[in-house]
């Protein structure tokens, strides 16, 4: 059977970053079997429908790297892609449902609907309406008369139902825990329960990654599958992504949860990947005694390590810090000039508008700039402010600081003897040994009787502006001679 794998988003807002972590998990297995990733949209909530949400969906998985086969934009055979273009097929089969006797029309008005649920909530059981046993010929009367109706799920009453998923294990569910959901709505759009049964068959979907909140709607596609005699797909039913504090579900109150929102704050796409990777499966690769379990992993490494069998249960937390740790790897990794051209193709992307994007674009010493902070820098955000200095000191420099309070009003005489020093230095900064210039600047110190650390807080706060910088003589050879005595001055 041939591998096909699909992530199925709405269009109702930007896309989770769970989204993507799931899209993975489809990607690897269908990439590492020859098989087919599929995107299908799920727009049959026209209520939240978002304007611009489809293209920032597509946005997403394009900046991740997860190449989509088959979608609305990417044609192929199992089209359309989209529910709202389905709509004939959903009706259809939700009719031959109810031939079947595995639905029913239900003639709730949506006031009656109302009632009945909190009725049935105050008596902790599940919904099940007055019209699921009228007769089918009696119903249809009904119908035709033009009565408004829905199409409901007739649930059987007390069955066991044994299921085997692909993350969680064996589970029973008995089906008195279970409502007669909706099935098709009253404007002719199918629910989620019913559509996703459909595309999934119809598109020949092998495997489903899906959210452990979906578990309970497991015995509604079981008994809907049962009923049209299809073969289901294997479920995989993911752990749960917790907040950074390991408190509930990761959501957008604890921090940013669009997918491509971490991009333009500056993560790169890989360590994202690699981060999302860790947040549910397990390397099989073995351990030797004393040795640390690896966690870097490259795409192309994830999917030829990739089984389903590796994922786990354990609800694993969003740790940010870990994320940032897993980013500088990434970027402190990457040679030089694969880094500019990262870094620039973000700088276009989303920080255009910087009042710093043209000197930065043009720069001809933007590589040299970036070797030095790129080690430091935990996102590209951190790498661009690191290196703004360079073309600009944003306030006026404040030298009553506490890193220079032991100088006791030397700041200026210091300041002077560093200025002779650089004076005395070639024209030609590539030419300065970092070796002589760390001893002059030890000298004046010897010479004034301050400590050498003072000395050089100096010559870093006239060049920068703060206490914190790149490597100081890394920073002023790449100034130049003329912009560090212009500083100091």
């Amino acid at each position: 059977m041939s591998v096909r794998t699909r992530v199925a988003p709405s269009p109702t807002g930007y896309p989770h970053i769970g989204l993507i972590r799931t899209g993975l998990y489809c990607y690897a297995l269908s990439k590492k079997n020859g098989g087919q990733f599929v995107l299908r949209l799920e727009d049959t909530d026209r209520s939240r429908f978002v304007e611009g949400a489809t293209d920032e969906i597509y946005e997403s998985f394009e900046l991740y790297g997860l190449d989509i086969d088959e979608s609305t934009k990417h044609g192929g055979d199992y089209g359309p892609y989209i529910q709202s273009e389905r709509l004939d097929m959903y009706s259809e089969y939700a009719h031959l449902l109810v031939e079947k006797g595995a639905a029913y029309y239900c003639f709730l008005t949506p006031e009656e609907t109302k009632n009945l649920q909190e009725q049935f909530r105050l008596e902790n059981t599940r919904f099940r309406s007055p019209y699921r046993d009228m007769s089918l010929s009696e119903s249809k009367q009904k119908v035709v008369s033009g009565e408004s109706y829905v199409i409901r799920l007739k649930v059987p009453l007390d069955r066991e139902i044994t299921y085997e998923d692909g993350v969680q294990g064996k589970m029973k569910l008995n089906t008195n825990e279970t409502s007669d959901v909706v099935l098709m709505k009253q404007d002719g759009f199918p629910t989620y329960h019913m559509a996703v049964a459909i595309d999934d068959h119809f598109m020949r979907i092998s495997h489903v990654f899906r959210g452990f909140e979906w578990i309970p709607s497991i015995p509604v596609q079981i008994l809907t599958y049962e009923a049209l005699e299809w073969e289901m797909p294997k479920h995989y039913h993911l752990s749960v992504i917790l907040n950074p504090d390991g408190k509930g579900k990761l959501s957008k109150r604890k921090g940013t949860t669009n997918a491509v929102k971490f991009i333009e704050d500056g993560y790169l796409p890989n360590a994202m990947l690699n981060f999302l990777m860790l947040l549910g499966w397990s390397s099989p690769l073995k351990v030797e005694h004393g040795e640390k379990e690896r966690e870097i992993f490259s795409l192309e490494e994830f999917v030829e390590l990739f089984d389903p069998n590796d994922l786990n249960k354990s609800n694993q937390r969003f740790d940010i810090n870990k994320l940032n740790w897993f980013n500088k790897q990434y970027m402190n990794s990457t040679e030089i000039e694969e880094f500019k051209s990262i870094f620039i193709t973000w700088l276009e992307k989303f920080r255009s508008d910087d009042e710093l994007y043209n000197s930065v674009i043009n720069d001809t010493k933007l590589e040299e700039k970036l070797e030095i902070v790129k080690g430091r820098a935990s996102t590209l955000v951190e790498a661009l402010d690191s290196i703004r200095f360079f073309y600009t000191l944003s306030k006026p420099i404040d030298w009553d600081i506490k890193q220079l309070k032991k100088l006791n009003n030397k700041v200026s005489v210091v300041k002077e003897n560093v200025i002779d020093l650089i004076k005395s230095m070639s024209d030609d900064s590539s030419e300065w040994t970092h070796e002589a210039w760390e001893e002059g600047m030890r000298k004046i110190g010897d010479e004034l009787g301050e400590k050498h650390g003072d000395v050089f807080m100096v010559l870093r706060i006239g060049v920068v502006g703060e206490p914190f910088s790149p490597p100081l003589f890394e920073t002023i050879q790449i100034l130049g001679k003329d912009e560090v005595l212009k500083r100091l001055k």
